[in-house]
């Protein structure tokens, strides 16, 4: 299961009507990815394929193409909040004066690393991570007292998938196990999480030997002898032993 807490934990700074997003990004500041998607509307990555033509073996005049990479033009709304008293834009969105600093910039001054979640849930979505060029426009509210800008990014060469910086945990995680009241020599159904690479399975803490895996949600396991009443299952892998799970044999 994902680690959700860097949605959990985002806010949008006070008095911005922006809502949190279940996309995310991030942006480098002072060498520490900080998540600025409280403050972020209208999020949209905008990828664009780059393609190599090449002919279809066997099939004379028929041409295809390979996807060979992507471009990136993200671009996002974001709302000024300004302190009442100072008339300054609040320090929390210190992020939006660099970004605005950079795109009146040249050169390298012109770019920053972002990382780009595809969703802010879910740790096996795509999450890439590189370097864009930063461009400024003013947004159209049709509000008088809003003060609205757009980014638009553009990517600066090429920008991978990393692994996921929602990755929590990597132990097996155990959702159910069916059907109820079986007994020794039954085959167990087993649901979850994160079940490929599993290195063993115990039942009421004896040790199954006959284990299939049949993706990594997924498992079937042979109930070993002397299970009976109330026998836990707790599912290992090369992370560590997944929580007990409450299971009733006959």
């Amino acid at each position: 299961m994902a680690d959700t807490t860097i949605y959990d934990t985002m806010a949008p700074s006070v008095g911005s009507v922006a809502l949190a997003h279940q996309r995310l990004i991030r942006l480098k500041v002072s060498g520490v990815f900080t998540n600025i998607t409280g403050d972020v509307n209208n999020l949209a990555l905008n990828p664009t394929k780059i393609t190599v033509a090449r002919e279809v073996y066997g099939q004379k005049g028929r041409t295809s193409e390979d996807v060979i990479g992507y471009n990136y033009a993200p671009t996002f709304d974001v709302e000024v909040v300004r302190d009442p008293v100072t008339k300054q834009i609040v320090a929390a969105q210190a992020w939006f004066k660099d970004l605005v600093n950079a795109a009146f910039s040249e050169g390298e001054a012109n770019k920053r690393e972002f990382q780009l979640f595809t969703d802010a849930l879910d740790d096996t979505m795509p999450v890439l991570q590189g370097k864009f060029s930063v461009a400024y426009s003013e947004a159209n509210t049709g509000f008088a007292d809003k003060g609205v800008v757009r980014f638009t990014l553009a990517s600066d060469g090429v920008v991978p998938k990393i692994t996921s910086p929602l990755a929590g945990s990597l132990v097996p995680i155990i959702e159910s196990a069916s059907p109820s009241g079986l007994t020794v020599g039954d085959l167990i159904l087993i649901r979850g999480y994160k079940f490929t690479g599993v290195t063993a399975i115990t039942i009421d803490s004896q040790n199954v030997t006959k284990i299939r895996i049949e993706d990594d949600n997924t498992l079937v396991a042979l109930i070993p002898a002397s299970v009976s009443g109330a026998a836990a299952i707790i599912v290992t892998n090369a992370a560590g032993a997944s929580a007990s799970f409450p299971y009733t044999a006959a």
